[in-house]
């Protein structure tokens, strides 16, 4: 599961970063507007929101790929030992989850 975590939080918080870095570039704090109100916070409250979302959206996107790469076995693998399983279940009689 920590594998998981950095190989979704690692390459989102580069992402983030690089993301945060072009977008203050081209655009100023001061002048930015929401739903034409000028936001009422400081520079670097509005860095910090801006690269959180990005690091959000990033991270999302990397989830979905870790999701996504999932092999057939991970997917259909049992958990639970011959005898645990359910009656009805159609892994019951296949020993060691229906490798």
């Amino acid at each position: 599961m920590k594998m998981r975590l950095m190989w979704i939080l690692w390459p989102a918080f580069l992402v983030a970063g690089m993301a945060d870095g072009l977008m203050f570039s081209l655009f100023d704090p001061q002048d930015m507007r929401i739903f034409g109100e000028p936001v009422d916070l400081g520079r670097t409250a509005v860095y910090s929101i801006g690269f959180f979302v990005f690091w959000a959206f990033a991270a999302a996107s990397s989830a979905l790929t870790c999701f996504l790469q999932r092999s057939p076995f991970e997917v259909n693998h049992c958990p639970l030992p011959e005898p645990q399983r359910p009656v009805g279940c159609p892994k019951r009689g296949q020993p060691g989850g229906g490798h």
